[in-house]
């Protein structure tokens, strides 16, 4: 079974928030001045000398990261493109679907393999958006913008929670990241804007797992009940 492009629910929005937020006239601090693209920089890439090795062996061609990103392939139908070592990021995608993974995330969490598909998964849900990109926002507001930013990382997170029972992983690991992530930035006291909160995260990917997991279930029914297909297979042919 594999997973169709998320249909938007907010029409015209950038799908990969990958675009510079570039001020006009370098007056920053006044958002009417600001041409507002929805993103943050490209993460910068890791100096391959500088990678552990049990990290880099992860980015090999028979590592772990290549074997996640084939079962995403499989199941969403979209290659995506090249798996990148990254600096001060846990992951990133850009417009050319290549996915930018932190090298201090998988030297801390990279023997977790169910909590990095999930982050990987997040990020192929980004790609998987329909949504255009290159669209000036500047004549939204800022609330609005980081509304429709919240909007695409539950549409992300959604994907996710699908993707990891497709390929076989459980959700409870990047439930158990969410919360620790929510514990650190409120220690730091800074806000952040772009995601749901923790709470709204967790039952995201709890509903979308469970969702995927129930469709299976009657998918097995319709198709293989009693270890016969063709009775069944007819029906919903001809009933379609």
């Amino acid at each position: 079974m594999s997973i169709d492009k998320i249909s938007a629910t907010l029409s015209q929005l950038p799908p990969l928030w990958m675009s510079r937020i570039v001020a006009a006239g370098g007056n920053i601090g006044n958002s009417t001045e600001i041409k507002k693209i929805l993103g943050e920089p490209i993460p910068e890439l890791a100096n391959p000398k500088e990678i552990p090795s049990e990290v880099a062996e992860m980015f090999t061609k028979g590592g772990m990261l290549e074997r996640i990103r084939k079962k995403l392939a499989l199941i969403s139908r979209k290659r995506g493109g090249k798996i990148l070592p990254a600096k001060n990021t846990i992951a990133a995608v850009d417009e050319d679907d290549n996915v930018y993974v932190g090298v201090d995330f998988l030297a801390k969490f990279g023997n977790d393999e169910d909590l990095v598909a999930a982050i990987l998964a997040h990020e192929w849900g980004h790609m998987m958006s329909d949504l255009p990109k290159g669209v000036d926002w500047s004549h939204l507001s800022w609330e609005r913008i980081f509304e429709m930013r919240r909007g695409e990382e539950a549409d992300a997170d959604g994907f996710a929670g699908r993707a990891l029972f497709l390929m076989g992983y459980e959700p409870d690991r990047m439930m158990e990241f969410l919360k620790l992530m929510d514990e650190k930035r409120k220690k730091t006291k800074i806000p952040v804007h772009k995601y749901h909160n923790t709470a709204t995260r967790i039952e995201i990917l709890k509903q979308s797992y469970a969702a995927e997991k129930r469709a299976m279930e009657v998918a097995k029914r319709l198709f293989f009940s009693s270890g016969k297909t063709g009775p069944k297979i007819g029906k919903v042919i001809s009933s379609g």
